[in-house]
């Protein structure tokens, strides 16, 4: 069953004496009941605004939101039934944990489902499945940052909304916080079932959390896929690029016709595709898919070695290539500054763009 469907939506900012402003440019999207969707691109992509248009907070310039098949274009956010986490918690200073959570249920107060009792056994029951049960009667500003975005969270969910839409829930959260939340954040959204939009620029928190991922650039989607399909077949260079961590090497080359690449006069490397000669293109290597070798591979210079506890990170400079490169090194493994090694990359691995379009070669 479609849950939230997005046909061509647009959202353009016009302003006097200013060009307009194109956030959003004909998105479409499908989300099935009960998958977990990761809006995933950097700051002002149009993510946010797609999220906001979604909540009914964004007017819509173009195009239709459909929630279980009809539309709410027009309806005000209150009639929507969305569920919102929003990034900086949003929650009201002088009512405790309980009353923050009760808010929304008053404030709709229909027959039976807005009563007092119907109102309290809804906190009680949000409360004990995300772990608030003991801060019902403290106040935000007694909280911390990892229990203030649980009660933002409860506070959308107790709503039994439709559509529950996170808009950057870890952004503000330590390290250590960050892992515990989102594991609880998987196991509530799993255990709930609710259809959900997470709204990121965090990859981490995409790949771990998210059934599909929708990579957002400039306001249109760059891909639309799995996790594994975003990371191991991205669609282009922008997508390769801003999602893997370290980040994936991209070498511009020039194919030489017999299954190879020209990276510099002394530098080529083996194509998983065939690629006419002189082509320009673009090769992405990530750096888990490279090895130092005693003896086959190009040489390399060692520019900089970073030994951390789960693996080394080297920076490698490849003669005549202006790029530099980067490979992960198993945690034993030390090297020094200008030491002369051999790097090979596995031609399976190996990803190829069209260097003009930076478009996947497939």
């Amino acid at each position: 069953m479609t849950a939230l469907e997005l046909r061509e939506l647009r959202k353009t900012y016009r302003s006097r004496g200013r060009p307009a402003v194109d956030a959003v440019r004909g998105l479409d999207l499908e989300l099935r009941s009960g998958e977990l969707l990761g809006l995933l691109g950097p700051s002002g992509c149009g993510k946010s605004t797609t999220l906001r248009m979604i909540a009914g907070l964004e007017t819509v310039t173009g195009g239709d939101i459909l929630v279980g098949g009809a539309s709410v274009v027009g309806r005000p956010a209150q009639r929507r039934n969305i569920g919102v986490a929003f990034e900086n918690y949003a929650l009201y200073p002088p009512l405790n944990v309980a009353e923050n959570l009760a808010f929304g249920l008053k404030a709709r107060r229909r027959g039976a489902r807005g009563s007092r009792t119907e109102v309290a056994r809804k906190v009680a029951e949000i409360a004990e499945r995300v772990a608030l049960t003991d801060l019902l009667d403290a106040r935000p500003a007694g909280l911390s940052s990892g229990q203030k975005q649980r009660v933002a969270l409860a506070r959308a969910l107790i709503r039994e909304p439709d559509v529950l839409l996170l808009d950057e829930p870890l952004s503000h959260l330590d390290a250590a916080q960050r892992d515990t939340t989102r594991r609880e954040l998987k196991r509530i959204q799993r255990d709930l079932g609710h259809t959900t939009i997470l709204v990121t620029h965090d990859q981490e928190e995409a790949l771990s959390l998210a059934d599909r991922i929708a990579v957002m650039r400039d306001g249109v989607i760059q891909q639309l896929g799995t996790p594994y399909e975003i990371y191991d077949s991205p669609a282009n260079t922008f997508v390769a690029d801003f999602v893997g961590e370290p980040a994936i090497n991209l070498l511009p080359g020039i194919a030489a016709g017999d299954g190879q690449v020209r990276l510099s006069d002394t530098v080529r490397l083996a194509l998983p595709v065939p690629v006419a000669r002189g082509r320009e293109i673009v090769v992405g290597i990530r750096p888990e898919d490279l090895r130092l070798t005693g003896e086959d591979g190009p040489p390399a210079r060692v520019v900089a070695h970073e030994p951390l506890l789960e693996a080394g990170i080297a920076t490698l400079a490849l003669e005549g290539v202006e790029r530099p490169l980067v490979v992960l090194t198993d945690p034993e493994v030390r090297l020094a500054h200008d030491e002369r090694v051999r790097v090979a990359a596995d031609a399976r691995l190996t990803h190829v763009f069209d260097a003009e379009t930076g478009d996947a070669l497939r």
